[in-house]
């Protein structure tokens, strides 16, 4: 019996040890699999550790991680999105290889989308399917997310807990997504945070070397001594190289409307001079018409940004270029470029002109990038500025010796001088007369050299028109810290506008204030409208900008030898002109001078007589003796006796031209008589009398 019991119960034990043995195999199974999937696991995580600490290009870095989360997860998308603090948005940085093309032109706000919402709250998303149902999903059509709605979207968080970027892969759904697909992620994303912060700073410092690099190059263009236009497109591309653009354009103000256009506060033109890639065709670009509120704050947006703190704003304002103006000054109209970057080309107080930086697709540039191209900017201005200042004196030592040559004689045939001249623009065929004008504005010609005999009299009141503020464009010299030379160099830039359209083929040489001009007079050959009309623009000097114009002019010039003498008619003019004026009362003296030499009449031989022969006489003893009592008595007796000769004793006329009662003249002459002890009423006396005043005259007016 017992034996066959025991043969009874030896099955059942077999079969238990079976599936303890099962069991056993499974668990080794799972065990090994385990280990497998920690071992591959660890393999990736250390080919991601290999990749970190083997370069230092963001490139590699993301791409390798990328490749390594899909082969870890078999999802069919990875996508890594990196915060630029700038911008404040998250902007795709890599991702598979069939959706490489998108890299740089996605990018979300912080919150927008699955992405924005992990990137704002730090905390990861897990989608098994029906990613697009969820109310934080926003659709990218480029990416095709509706082919792959799982969704797992992890922060990159640095040590500090800054936002560094988000890892996002999507799978075809449903797609499980482990919890060790979870873990590895994570530790990779907490891995390679610094890796990445590490290559943007490399990238960063890799980038400002070559930005010094290409600024080095810049400062030696500049200093190459190469033509403008040859240093403007070399300096356009260096600007393309270090902005990292598409296009820069160097526009410059148009010269040829700079002097009127500033002076009368018209809008200003601005042209395309240069730009890289060179575009030959030239037509499609458009003049710009810029107005001065626009270009004060360029200005200011330039000292701003080179001086921060010099600008003082109100309410936490910063200075930027708004969209609108940015449009109006760009003279591309061209869909292709979406990005437009600029800066105004300015050399101390002068704005030369802008340049403009094109991107084809969208890019938010930073205050970093900004300032950088306004510090291009400044030197590209300087370059630009010492460019025209190099022309401009080559120009002017042209033409100086020019004058020089026709003014003093020269040794050079006459068809020598006659080449220059056309080189210059100036065809001595043809006749021309000299003029010479003086500027000045109103407080040099209220207290310019006063003659000893006005010295110490009260002046009589001036109008108050007289005594308006001076023009904007000297308040603004003034205001703006600008030399007064400056200011007459504009003003002589009108004058010479005015001239070259009215006597067209005229050429000009200024010096300080003083403007020479040979005026050209194909229209006018004896120059019998050249005073009148010289008058009226004096007069309209005058009204528009309260500059007073002091003018001398030389008769016509029809040979070369006439030259020599045109140059000292129109000087003596001039200089006899303004002697003469201090002469007449206070408001007379501040108008403008116009002198022809021929109105000159007995005073230019008087004027070389009073300045040969200092000897004194009875009679230049009774004139200063009266002009004396003048000056203390603050009375008129000196200008009275000169009328009453002039009129040759007769009271009537003397009365009327005094504008004074015929009485009162009486009182005047009864007056002179006491104080002479010349008979005043002997007509041989009145001739010497006459000469000697004006003799006297000449004397004391310094002239």
């Amino acid at each position: 019996m017992s034996s066959k019991a025991s043969i009874n119960h030896q099955p059942g034990t077999a079969d238990a040890g079976s599936e303890t043995i099962d069991q056993l195999r499974q668990e080794n199974h799972d065990l090994h699999m385990e280990l497998e999937m920690r071992t591959q696991e660890n393999a990736l995580l250390n080919e991601v550790i290999s990749t970190v600490g083997s370069t230092l290009r963001l490139d590699e870095v993301l791409r390798h991680l990328v490749d390594t989360v899909v082969r870890a997860t078999a999802c069919q998308i990875a996508l890594i999105y990196l915060y630029d603090n700038d911008k404040e948005r998250l902007v795709l940085a890599s991702t598979t290889e069939q959706y490489q093309h998108l890299v740089g032109n996605i990018s979300m706000a912080l919150g927008e989308g699955i992405a924005g919402w992990v990137a704002l709250h730090r905390k990861p998303v897990f989608l098994r399917e029906e990613a697009m149902e969820d109310p934080r999903f926003c659709y990218f059509p480029e990416l095709e997310e509706e082919k792959f709605q799982s969704f797992m979207t992890l922060p990159i968080i640095a040590k500090d807990r800054r936002l560094v970027g988000v890892i996002t892969l999507q799978a075809v759904a449903p797609h499980e997504f482990t919890e060790q697909h979870r873990t590895f992620i994570s530790n990779t994303a907490a891995l390679v945070a610094g890796a990445i912060e590490n290559a943007q700073l490399y990238e960063n410092t890799q980038r400002k070397l070559s930005i010094l690099t290409s600024l080095s190059m810049l400062s030696q263009t500049i200093s190459s001594g190469l033509y403008l236009d040859d240093m403007l497109r070399t300096l356009a591309t260096l600007t393309v190289q270090i902005m990292e653009v598409d296009l820069c354009a160097i526009m410059l103000m148009d010269q040829a409307r700079e002097r009127e256009g500033e002076l009368s506060r018209q809008p200003r033109r601005l042209t395309v001079h240069a730009t890289s890639p060179n575009l030959n065709d030239r037509a499609h670009f458009q003049p710009i018409d810029v107005d001065r509120l626009t270009l004060e704050r360029l200005r200011e947006m330039n000292e701003a940004l080179l001086h921060p703190g010099s600008v003082q704003l109100q309410n936490g304002q910063h200075l930027e270029i708004g969209e609108e103006t940015l449009e109006r000054l760009n003279p591309i109209r061209d869909a292709q470029y979406k990005t437009l970057i600029s800066a105004p080309l300015i050399a101390g107080t002068e704005q030369l002109g802008l340049i403009n930086c094109y991107l084809s697709k969208a890019r938010r540039f930073s205050t970093e990038d900004q300032t950088l191209l306004t510090t291009i900017a400044n030197q590209i201005a300087i370059a630009i500025k010492n460019s025209y200042l190099v022309n401009q004196l080559a120009q002017k030592n042209l033409v100086k010796g020019f004058f020089d040559d026709l003014m003093h004689g020269t040794t050079d045939s006459e068809d020598s001088l006659r080449q220059r001249a056309h080189f210059l623009g100036c065809d001595l065929n043809k006749s021309h007369a000299v003029v010479m004008i003086e500027i000045a504005h109103l407080d040099e010609r209220r207290y310019e050299g006063n003659s000893a005999r006005k010295a110490g009299k009260n002046e009589r009141a001036v109008a108050p028109s007289t005594l308006q503020n001076l023009a904007p464009l000297l308040e603004e010299s003034y205001t703006q810290g600008t030399p007064l030379q400056t200011a007459y160099k504009r003003i002589s830039g009108v004058v010479r506008r005015r001239i070259q359209d009215t006597y067209p083929g005229s050429i000009f040489y200024d010096h300080e204030n003083l403007l020479t001009c040979l005026a050209s007079l194909n229209k006018d050959p004896n120059g019998m409208r050249l005073k009148s009309w010289l008058q009226d623009v004096a007069q309209q000097m005058r009204n528009e900008y309260n500059v007073y114009l002091s003018i001398g002019i030389g008769n016509a010039c029809l040979h070369i030898s006439d030259y020599r003498r045109g140059f000292a008619e129109a000087n003596e003019a001039l200089q006899m002109g303004q002697n003469l004026s201090q002469d007449k009362v206070a408001e007379a003296r501040f108008q403008p001078i116009v002198t022809h030499f021929n109105d000159l009449g007995v005073y230019r031989y008087l004027y070389k007589i009073a300045h040969m022969d200092d000897l004194r006489d009875v009679y230049q003893d009774q004139v200063a003796r009266i002009d004396s009592y003048d000056r203390r008595k603050n009375t008129d007796l000196l200008d009275t006796l000169e009328t009453y000769l002039e009129c040759a004793g007769n009271l009537t006329k003397t009365s009327e031209r005094l504008f004074v009662h015929r009485n009162t003249l009486i009182q005047r002459l009864d007056r002179l008589q006491s104080l002479c002890d010349i008979d005043l009423q002997e007509r041989s006396n009145w001739l010497t009398l006459q000469v000697a005043i004006k003799v006297y005259k000449l004397r004391t007016s310094g002239g």
